[in-house]
């Protein structure tokens, strides 16, 4: 089916693009848009993991990301809600892959800042990318949209995280708090148009421009939040000037950044129309198209936090947790994050954050004696396991993801830990006669009559 695009924005593409871009741009338009994964390379996956001719080729600027030859329904692979792997646009992993190299020009302890997080494509990418000690701060304004995001990290399995619902006004008054704030800037989607073809029909050029106009104000708003020589990662799925090149110009002109410049292989297909603001385009490259730069900030600034109430670390913790993690109590369990360096500059910080969702992953809680294992801790990468463990088969898996009764008798009674094809896959309290689900319910699968497929290789 033909894609029938604005003619204004054909205009604005030959006003904007080498002409010797355009024609290919549009001939792509027209294209399947491609279908790709991110690895997880802490569940111990790597392409040897996947069923024979399920992974095409490989991204070239991300190590972990691959296309594949067909879009399978990923509902009814139990490996994607245990969190083998996320399905993310392949040029939007061009901004895992900066922070990773980005990360090491700051001290052990950064914390990093995903403004506009949901649904955890980037997020869950920076998680992988942190040191130990490192912290993510993952916040998204829409509040009804912070659920996916914690469900993506807490299945992602880090435990390095904080998710936020904040307009970006509030958080640039933690001044000079965070190292590297990624602001993938609401935009008018025309890096999107093939992949969604109903967003062709919401474009407008009035758009553009109140999109340009909404990417200043947060850009202004978050500045002051970044500490001085940290790095703002600018980018948009869309191709105008307005909200790309001249958006840059604007930022640093009034608000002294420093556009850094990198070199990147021309076989990557990331090329410039201004020095050190790079786009990716579907004709040169695997993935939709992408604009970003990096704005490094030069001004003099010093750390200033608001005052708040001090939160009460839990002072001992199960000692299947071990040293790693610090704890926080709730009324519906312990919250754990991974400590680090971040807790020695900043001991306070998830009560400074302005509407925090969730810190950490749930650990679980104590009942009759015993600590209920909460399934977001189970999912962790890295983590100590003291409770029972047994296997399952796939369809046993995907109907845990369906929140059904598992009659598998004989198990030691109470929480034990679910293992499929060497995943971690949640917890669930063994009784009598089998295993009572403890997965979210809001996390279920909703169709019950979904049979179970697998994109890995049983073993």
């Amino acid at each position: 089916m033909q894609l029938e695009l604005p003619k204004r924005f054909v205009e604005q593409l030959h006003a904007t693009l080498p002409s010797s871009e355009v024609h290919p741009l549009l001939e792509s338009l027209q294209e399947v848009s491609p279908v790709s994964i991110r690895l997880n390379r802490s569940k111990d996956i790597d392409p040897s993991s996947f069923e024979e001719g399920v992974l095409g080729e490989a991204i070239p600027h991300c190590g972990d990301g691959f296309l594949l030859h067909s879009r399978p329904s990923f509902t009814a692979d139990p490996a994607f809600h245990a969190g083998a792997y996320y399905v993310q646009e392949a040029n939007s992993m061009i901004i895992g892959e900066l922070v990773k190299r980005l990360i090491t020009q700051f001290d052990p302890g950064a914390v990093v800042l995903d403004l506009c997080a949901s649904p955890g494509g980037k997020s869950t990418h920076i998680a992988s990318q942190l040191r130990p000690g490192d912290l993510l701060v993952a916040n998204e304004v829409i509040s009804g949209r912070t659920g996916t995001l914690i469900e993506n990290l807490c299945k992602w399995g880090q435990g390095n995280h904080v998710v936020t619902s904040a307009d970006a006004k509030l958080l640039g008054e933690l001044r000079g708090l965070f190292q590297i704030v990624v602001a993938d800037m609401p935009c008018s989607g025309e890096g999107m148009f093939r992949k969604n073809p109903d967003s062709v029909q919401e474009w407008s050029a009035d758009n553009v421009i109140l999109c340009s106009s909404r990417q200043q104000r947060i850009a202004h708003d978050i500045w002051p939040s970044l500490a001085e020589g940290g790095i703002m990662i600018y980018s948009t799925c869309t191709y105008n000037r307005e909200e790309n090149e001249d958006n840059i110009n604007h930022i640093v002109e009034t608000m002294g950044a420093e556009i850094m410049e990198f070199d990147f292989p021309e076989s990557l297909g990331i090329f410039e129309l201004e020095p050190g603001k790079y786009r990716m385009l579907p004709h040169k490259t695997l993935g939709e198209g992408f604009f970003f730069t990096l704005l490094r900030k030069t001004e003099k600034t010093r750390l200033s936090l608001p005052k708040a109430a001090k939160m009460k670390p839990v002072k001992q913790l199960p000692s299947f947790l071990g040293n790693t993690f610090m704890g926080y109590e709730l009324q519906d369990g312990l919250m754990v994050v991974r400590s680090g360096y971040w807790l020695d500059y900043y001991p306070n910080l998830p009560a400074l954050l302005p509407s925090v969702k969730q810190t950490g992953v749930n650990a679980g809680l104590m009942n009759k004696n015993q600590w209920k294992i909460h399934p977001e801790y189970d999912l962790l990468a890295n983590k100590t396991v003291d409770y029972p463990t047994i296997p399952l088969n796939i369809d046993q898996a995907l109907d845990y993801y369906k929140r059904a009764f598992l009659p598998i008798p004989g198990q030691p009674k109470g929480v034990v830990g679910l293992r499929w094809n060497g995943l971690s896959v949640g917890t669930a309290n063994a009784v009598n006669h089998g295993l009572n689900n403890l997965w979210p319910m809001h996390w279920r699968i909703l169709q019950s009559q979904m049979q179970a497929n697998t994109l890995l290789r049983e073993k």
